[in-house]
């Protein structure tokens, strides 16, 4: 799983193993948070931050950029069986 910042231009991967895709998200921004926490807000968000934040944007500035199934070990499982 990969998250960008944009205006730090940050790329973070993580490797979460989840049940569910939105389990995986959960989890990857937990991880996330707690390896590069939010500075705190220098003043109160405005209301137009506000309906952008409603939209699906985090005031962190995160994104998730990439969630990508880990196919690694499904693949050495097939060419055990080749074999």
């Amino acid at each position: 799983m990969e998250f960008y910042h944009e205006r730090r231009g940050i790329l973070a991967r993580y490797e979460i193993e989840a049940p569910l895709p939105a389990a995986a998200v959960e989890l990857g921004r937990r991880a996330l948070l707690a390896d590069h926490p939010s500075p705190p807000p220098a003043r109160r968000v405005s209301l137009f931050r506000q309906a952008q934040l409603v939209e699906g944007q985090n005031a962190d500035g995160w994104i998730l950029y990439r969630i990508a199934r880990d196919d690694r070990r499904a693949s050495t499982a097939a060419r055990a069986t080749a074999a």
